[in-house]
């Protein structure tokens, strides 16, 4: 089975490909005769161009997030807990053993991603989070209004309905944060 990454590097060495090959054939179809031929050839070469610039970012956001699970979830040797997806996050004792150093962060990633986690348990001294998860609702909220605009004012088909996800995945995090904040204020 490919994993996501693998998917992603060959889809954006195919449209690299493609891309080229566009290119080299728009050069060719420089007769009056071709201007038809040659508007269809350019818009596909440049939906092309954003679609492997859009798996180069792809690439490079998973790279960023291997990145963060290998600094933030997987146990150092100085640290006494371990986050291991898809269970609550336990405090281990120290000597356990690098828990984490046995899950590949690829897998770690593909976890944390399947869903927002349902039930988070602040410390006792949560309440004081709620100023710091407040500031976030805000950014959270600033970013789907963008996102929204964004949408809105997006030429491209695909990069419409991208931005339309990415804003519709800020309204998670933004509820999500909300819910957080109103658990712990009532508390």
């Amino acid at each position: 089975m490919k994993r996501m990454i693998d998917i992603v590097k060959e889809a954006k060495k195919v449209e690299g490909k493609a891309e080229k090959d566009y290119k080299k054939l728009l050069k060719k179809l420089d007769k009056p005769e071709y201007a038809d031929l040659r508007g269809l050839i350019l818009r596909i070469a440049i939906d092309t161009a954003f679609h492997k610039r859009l798996m180069e970012a792809l690439e490079k956001a998973y790279d960023d997030a291997v990145k963060l699970v290998e600094e933030y979830s997987i146990e150092k040797p100085n640290e006494d807990y371990a986050l291991i997806p898809g269970v609550p996050t336990m405090v281990m004792p120290l000597g356990f053993g690098p828990v984490g150093a046995r899950i590949p962060p690829e897998e770690v990633i593909e976890e944390f991603l399947k869903d927002f986690p349902t039930e988070v348990v602040l410390p006792e001294d949560g309440k004081k989070l709620v100023e710091l998860l407040r500031k976030y609702a805000e950014e959270e909220a600033k970013m789907r209004e963008l996102y929204e605009e964004l949408s809105k004012r997006a030429f491209h088909p695909v990069v419409r309905e991208l931005v339309r996800e990415l804003r519709r995945n800020e309204e998670q995090h933004e509820s999500f944060i909300k819910g957080l904040i109103e658990k712990y204020a009532k508390e």
